[in-house]
């Protein structure tokens, strides 16, 4: 809705507020309150049609018809309006939000003629003055004919330099589709334009799992980019009916919440990797990268051109069950993947998905580690083998060699996977440990607080940076990185990790009591009472033994990772025990293994030949190049 046609509303008053249309401006006592554009049409239009519920598609379609707003920018301008009028969105004194639908202006509003125009009389007053106001004025007309004619020879929009901007996050997509069960393809939707645009040259780009926070957020932009640490930002939302999708997508700077860009795409759902690729070198474009994603390296979408619609289903769906984290959740992953690739065998994106599935059902001890790595080993090169340009299946193919003792191959998979997207996340870590085992420590530990960068709400891209700094024997520091973990991610408790720590600074009391903080939130009574049992018949060492040995015992019904019991056994001082579940641990493929050379909890048995032994059978040819990096390690601690 343009000003002019918001200039036909008279003025309205509700409180001591006042707005007035034709001058464009809200005040308070006769005091200006400064607003946006945006904001000021949304107060005019709500205060026009107090008292009934707004939704945000009529919104969008009448205010801004002509003008192409995504839903988040409709959040936050609400927001902005509501501070503006010091209204409290739990309250509502003013405007009130339907949750998922619009907004309702609920104040007492009184409409307010304008006062007479001045008439003839008013210009007959200073006629003495015509004549100068006739040659102010056509010397007026042919400055903005100058100005006019410079305008034409210059662009009408230009993009932003590109070393302007060199990070960017793209926002939940809102879903419009009026179906909260389609929230998993919105989801799938966002996953697929971040994998696109990690692809732009010089652009580093923040993971999903970081920005999923602000789903529905009504924080400022400015606030927004300023949390996660990146230049632009962008919105958008979903319409998802039959087989055809409209997506709304804008561009925000996120440095100053200026708008810089936005467009509308219709597409069928089978063309949805084409939709995908347009927004992402429209986008690219916007911020100054010169060329195409395809003149680029090619897109992963576009070689695949048109897709089974019910593929991108089972993905988008599988991402969202992965996002969870949840036994139940990764089995349903796993199956959703594996029904995705069934249907486009070609599909990189969800065999590198099902690879990182079967990954995280042996780290939450849903599998054997060693059968669940060989099928993500066997899902990554199928992602290759359909898509050698994709990163995403390096960086898994990557992971899958580093936990079978390939490291060698492990790092040019990690290398190949950050030429391709210098923003991977699972590459960055895999690459900082291939430093690490060069012994090139500060640079690993360097890589690490990049990965921060990338994803700083990540709690698997945090808890990288805490356990090296704890295998490099910084223990202090590696406390204060999990502090500052916990304040990002505090839905991911790091008890356990912390009593680790403690116990090696023979801080025995405290790491005891985050023992116990650990089983009362997992609600292990049985450990608990173990524990207590152990510390009253022998201390701290006693509360080991006793855990390693239920342990022990739990792992005759259920799978228990060896690791575990050995680093618990190895705290008591029982040698001969670790030594025995560390073996186990290494011949099951436990993820920790592959750290055998810097854990500090395996101190107690380095002398022992049969931990050498062991250093073999993990390391390979690598094993005393290794050893000798973690014991130059150990000792510089000391």
């Amino acid at each position: 809705m343009d000003r002019q046609v918001m200039n036909q509303h008279p003025m309205y008053r509700f409180d001591d507020f006042v707005v007035d249309p034709k001058t464009w401006r809200l005040s308070r006592g006769g005091q200006e309150i400064p607003l946006k554009p945006m904001v000021l049409e949304l107060l005019i239009y709500l205060t026009a049609n107090r008292g009934r519920l707004v939704t945000r598609q009529e919104l969008m379609d009448t205010v801004w018809g002509d003008t192409v707003i995504s839903e988040s920018a409709l959040t936050k301008a609400a927001a902005r309006l509501r501070k503006a009028l010091g209204d409290d969105s739990a309250t509502h004194r003013y405007l009130e939000t339907v949750r998922s639908r619009g907004y309702r202006f609920v104040a007492d509003v009184e409409e307010i003629e304008y006062p007479d125009q001045p008439g003839v009389a008013f210009r007959s007053t200073h006629a003495a003055h015509g004549t100068r106001a006739l040659l102010v004025g056509a010397a007026a007309v042919l400055v903005l004919i100058i100005l006019a004619v410079f305008w034409l020879r210059v662009p009408q929009h230009e993009t932003l330099p590109a070393e302007d901007i060199r990070s960017l996050a793209v926002l939940p997509l809102s879903n419009l589709t009026g179906n909260p069960e389609q929230e998993y393809y919105v989801d799938g939707l966002q996953d697929l334009l971040i994998t696109e645009l990690s692809q732009l040259p010089g652009l580093r780009i923040t993971s999903r799992q970081s920005t999923k926070r602000y789903r529905d957020s009504e924080l400022p932009a400015t606030d927004i980019a300023g949390e996660l640490g990146v230049d632009v930002l962008v919105e958008g939302s979903l319409i998802k009916e039959g087989s055809k999708i409209e997506v709304t997508v804008q561009l925000i700077d996120g440095r100053s919440d200026e708008h810089l860009w936005a467009e509308r795409y219709s597409r069928e759902t089978s063309d949805v990797f084409s939709l995908i690729l347009d927004m992402a070198n429209a986008i690219g474009a916007e911020i100054g990268v010169t060329e195409s994603l395809s003149a680029v390296k090619g897109s992963a979408h576009s070689r695949m051109g048109q897709i089974e619609p019910s593929a991108v289903d089972a993905y988008a769906l599988a991402t969202t069950h992965l996002d969870r984290f949840t036994s139940d959740s990764i089995h349903s992953a796993i199956e959703q993947y594996e029904t995705a690739v069934s249907i486009e065998p070609e599909f990189a994106l969800a065999w590198s998905g099902l690879a990182a599935a079967h990954a995280m059902e042996a780290l939450v001890g849903l599998a054997p580690p060693r059968d669940s790595i060989e099928i993500a080993q066997a899902a990554a090169l199928k992602a290759i083998e359909a898509d050698e340009q994709f990163y995403s299946g390096h960086s898994a193919l990557g992971w899958a060699r580093m936990w079978t003792g390939d490291i060698d191959g492990a790092c040019e998979s990690f290398e190949e996977a950050l030429r391709l997207n210098p923003s991977a996340p699972d590459a960055i870590h895999g690459h900082a440990d291939c430093l690490m085992f060069d012994g090139r420590t500060d640079e690993s530990l360097a890589r690490l607080r990049e990965l921060l960068t990338v994803s700083p709400f990540s709690a698997m891209h945090n808890f990288p940076l805490p356990i090296h700094l704890y295998m490099e024997r910084r223990f202090d520091e590696a406390i204060a990185a999990t502090t500052a973990m916990q304040a990002r991610t505090p839905q991911f408790p790091m008890h356990w990790f912390l009593a680790k720590v403690y116990w090696q600074q023979s801080r025995f009391e405290e790491a005891l009591e985050e023992e116990r903080l650990q089983f009362k939130w997992q609600g292990d009574t049985v450990l608990l009472a173990v524990l207590e049992e152990g510390v009253e018949a022998a201390g701290p060492t006693g509360a080991m033994r006793a855990k390693a040995e239920a342990l022990v015992t739990r792992a005759n019904e259920s799978y228990v990772d060896p690791f575990d019991i050995a680093e618990t056994f190895s705290r008591a001082g029982m040698v001969d025990e670790a030594m025995h579940w560390l073996a186990k641990a290494v011949e099951h493929g436990s993820f920790e293994a592959n750290y055998l050379a810097f854990w500090p909890d395996l101190d107690v048995l380095r002398e022992d030949l049969r931990f050498q032994d062991l250093m073999e059978r993990v390391y390979g040819p690598r094993a005393q190049d290794i050893g000798r990096v973690a014991d130059a390690s150990r000792l510089q601690e000391r």
